[in-house]
């Protein structure tokens, strides 16, 4: 990550000369779901959670590295698991005024394991306990809150 400071002009033809950007790698997430509709997280901790949550698989673009390349990558990586259905869901910025990179997010339908047994960190999840982990707030970081909120828009709701 880059911190910068930039000199910006506003629409207004003001002038900030001491604006912060913040420079991120871009990054997917992905919400993969096996054939039983079961969706695969992730048991992981963070500095920033207390104790272990559920996350989606996610992480940073090499160089190069096309999104949905990356996404494929990953999933594999943290998961063990393959999927040969993936949507776009989307890209978006982390922060309209700041920066801070950008995310694409995948939905990855069809998800099984590579090989016999997926990764030890991986808990299989119905769609009723993701729509009550969004509904209640167990999802605690943003960019996994976004991405399960999209994947289950796409598979139950549109």
């Amino acid at each position: 990550m880059t911190v910068e400071e930039r000199h910006v002009i506003l629409p207004d033809g003001s002038e900030i000369t001491d604006w912060t950007w913040l420079d991120a790698p871009e990054a997917v997430m992905v919400v993969a779901v096996d054939e039983r509709g079961r969706f695969v997280m992730l048991e992981r901790s963070g500095y920033a959670v207390r104790g272990s949550i559920f996350a989606p698989p996610g992480g940073a673009l090499e160089p190069a590295e096309e999104p949905l390349r990356a996404a494929q990558r990953i999933l594999l990586q943290e998961a063990g698991y393959t999927s040969p259905d993936w949507v776009f869901l989307g890209d978006f910025i982390n922060d309209v005024d700041r920066g801070f990179g950008r995310r694409y997010y995948f939905l990855a339908r069809q998800a099984k394991p590579a090989g016999s047994e997926p990764a030890p960190s991986v808990h299989l999840q119905t769609r009723q306990q993701m729509e009550d982990a969004v509904a209640d707030g167990q999802i605690r970081e943003l960019s996994w809150q976004a991405a399960i909120s999209m994947a289950l828009l796409r598979l139950f709701y549109l």
